[in-house]
């Protein structure tokens, strides 16, 4: 646990009293927004079927910001750049008054892009020329007079202004002293492994003048950070800066947040805090956790509010059957809006401080994926749909909802696209589960058509409407003639603690009879060819692929990608093991765990059953599932003698990133598929060697 004494903000007046200077025209090579775009374009009739390019390269909205005024908002639009190999986020102010979208050509290196409380300038974290590390700049809200505000000697991240706008915090990892960088220049020259070097700490830098000071020390990191309206300070801190010392984090809590003031502890628990929010009279603490009124748990995450004074913590959301994916209060402090997740759907409830009341405000056919309040409570929000892969709602706060853009909509519109069938079956108990099928678009004769089944990654997750995942590419698929099946199997979120909690203990337990279920009730309907099934996963989607290839041989071929085939391999090699232990309920080198829990499961004990032809991704750098779970695999199936392929992306993670290796999966999956149910090879399409103009695509 952290130490309990009591410590202080330590002011520190920055190594250099740094006063706000121009950017040099290496850091601004555009001064002022050079693209606008309408907020409502027309949006034109399908006319062609997508490729494998078109959906790695589609350009969307991904994030929202909206001014406390509620009437201009920073949005997020990201692009793909094939010279670069990589998405650009670009940061566009929207007018939402004018519904207009001006891009801000000079911020778009910036991690973050924030409005200040007045709304008359920006801050945003983004590396000087010639560097990787990003320091504050300041900027017009119309992305002119770049100026950068700090110089610090660590890169900042999570930077918020203050809610009087005299401050701007950020986050920095603490440097090395001299002596020390000299000691690695010349001994220390390998780090220890997992092992926290130097710890993160929160500062804040005068927008006026560029002075810095310290606000937090000690043998510890601040993992996140809240300011309430009355200028309370909220600090998360665990005791490093894994993914694991986060169960251990606490939360504390400074009044009036002046070098050297105290920060007193408020929590003591065994759990998590996360989207920690301090009520605007900075007197409650909202925040969510996986816990139960009996603690720590392999549950769905609950809103929890806590009461700054007494300490007496509610768990608001228990025993309901949705998700709390995200939170903040309402601006009279009475209620939170909360952002959730319910089976096939996600979007915003209205939460009651006290009585923990829920009112629906936004929960239809479509997928949150972003959202902001402003200072009426009003929310824009970022939906996808299956017609647009993004798109702004502005949402009132009695629930009713206005459309203010068709920029996603505009986006898929040129393609074919397939319809998105809610579909609903009995597994092998009689347990009601939920799924999506989506039709071919074209049929090679009256036979059913074959089936590509798609299991979701983490298993904490669910698949949602809207189609525009690259990593699914289903437009493709139904264009190529393949029907597509996602499920929402158990040991998923959305659908109540018992539904999660029927993969706690024992992996597959129901999942993997969920997903068969699925297949059944397509090919019982006619909907699916039973001689021409294909499996395929991700992450936890791949563990359920290499569940199925072990224990059934209906699958004419399978894909999986970023998959653990050794459990006890798999929690030791990863770089987190909390969540794996609250589903696993052990520890692999707990005595007795190996026999008892991890070796029982593991799916090394089934490969030698595996006839079907498989192929493998995996990153390099793959740090949560590492990539010798797939040479395991592979090498397993290489000397029974089943035809097997394996891809490790070069500095790839556990997510492609790089649009070349996006691409290249998806060309040879299709070329797997078609082979192994007898079609002709699939045409790879080759990457196209393009730059983006300015309006912000590729030319």
């Amino acid at each position: 646990m952290i130490p309990r004494p009591l410590f202080h903000a330590v002011a520190v007046l920055t190594v250099a009293m740094v006063f706000l200077q121009p950017a040099t025209a290496e850091e601004q090579a555009s001064e002022a927004s050079s693209a606008r775009i309408e907020a409502r374009p027309g949006i034109p009739a399908a006319v062609r079927d997508m490729t494998p390019v078109d959906m790695v390269a589609l350009a969307r909205l991904s994030d929202v910001d909206v001014h406390s005024s509620g009437l201009q908002a920073l949005v997020t639009r990201s692009v793909a750049d094939w010279a670069e190999d990589g998405r650009i986020d670009q940061y566009w102010r929207y007018d939402i008054a004018a519904g207009t979208l001006d891009h801000l050509t000079a911020l778009d290196d910036a991690d973050s892009v924030h409005f200040s409380p007045q709304g008359d300038r920006l801050a945003a974290d983004m590396p000087p020329g010639g560097s990787r590390e990003d320091e504050v700049f300041l900027a017009n809200t119309d992305g002119t007079g770049l100026q950068r505000l700090t110089r610090h000697p660590t890169s900042v991240r999570s930077v918020s202004w203050s809610p009087d706008g005299n401050w701007i915090y950020f986050l920095a990892t603490d440097d090395y002293t001299d002596d020390e960088k000299a000691d690695r220049d010349r001994f220390a020259l390998i780090d220890p492994y997992f092992e926290t070097i130097r710890h993160r700490h929160l500062w804040r830098a005068d927008p006026q003048t560029g002075e810095t000071q310290r606000m937090t020390q000690g043998d510890w990191s601040v993992r996140s950070y809240d300011i309430a309206e009355n200028g309370a300070l909220l600090i998360r801190i665990a005791p490093a800066g894994d993914l694991d010392s986060s169960y251990e984090s606490e939360l504390w809590i400074c009044d009036r947040p002046e070098p050297g003031a105290s920060f007193r502890q408020i929590t003591d628990n065994a759990w998590m805090e996360g989207h920690i929010s301090l009520s605007p009279d900075g007197r409650r603490v909202a925040y969510r956790a996986r816990v139960t009124r009996a603690g720590l748990a392999y549950v769905q995450y609950n809103l929890v509010v806590l009461d700054v004074e007494t300490g007496q913590s509610r768990i608001l959301t228990d025993g309901v059957d949705f998700e709390v994916d995200g939170l903040a209060w309402t601006p009279d402090g009475g209620a939170l809006i909360v952002a959730v997740r319910a089976g096939v759907r996600s979007g915003l409830v209205r939460i009651d401080a006290e009585s923990g009341g829920i009112t629906e405000l936004s929960l239809h056919d479509r997928r949150l994926m972003d959202w902001s309040l402003d200072d009426a409570g009003y929310v824009l929000a970022l939906f996808q749909t299956p017609d647009t892969n993004g798109d702004l709602w502005r949402i009132a706060p009695d629930g009713h909802g206005s459309r203010l853009t068709t920029i996603g909509a505009a986006e898929v519109a040129p393609f074919r696209r397939p319809e998105q069938q809610l579909i609903r079956w009995r597994s092998h108990d009689g347990q009601m589960i939920e799924g999506f099928y989506f039709p071919p678009l074209v049929q090679d004769n009256d036979t059913p058509p074959p089936l590509v089944v798609q299991a979701h990654g983490g298993p904490r997750s669910a698949d949602e409407f809207g189609q525009w995942k690259w990593g699914r590419y289903v437009p493709v698929l139904a264009a190529q003639g393949y029907g597509v099946l996602w499920v929402n199997y158990r040991g998923g979120v959305g659908y109540g603690d018992d539904f999660m909690r029927a993969m706690h203990g024992t992996y597959f337990a129901h999942a993997d009879a969920d997903v068969l279920g699925g297949v059944d009730h397509l090919v019982a309907s006619g909907r699916a060819d039973p001689e021409r099934l294909i499996m395929s996963g991700w992450s936890a989607g791949g563990h359920m692929t290499n569940r199925l290839i072990s224990t059934t041989g209906r699958f004419r071929a399978a894909s999986t990608g970023a998959s653990a085939v050794d459990w006890a391999m798999h929690h030791l090699t990863s770089d987190t093991r909390g969540a794996r232990r609250l589903l696993f309920g052990a520890d692999a080198w707990a005595e007795g765990a190996l026999d008892e829990v991890f070796y029982p499961q593991s799916l090394l004990r089934d490969l030698h059953r595996v006839s079907t032809p498989t192929l493998i991704f995996a990153g390099e750098n793959d740090e949560r599932v590492h990539p010798s779970q797939s040479i395991m695999l592979y090498q397993a199936l290489r000397n029974l003698g089943v035809e097997v392929r394996l891809y490790l992306a070069p500095g790839e993670g556990h997510s492609f990133s790089d649009l070349s290796h996006r691409l290249f999966r998806i060309n040879a999956e299709l070329d797997w598929y078609a082979r192994h149910i007898g079609r002709p090879p699939h045409n790879w399409q080759a990457r196209p060697e393009t730059a983006l103009g300015e309006d912000g695509n590729n030319r």
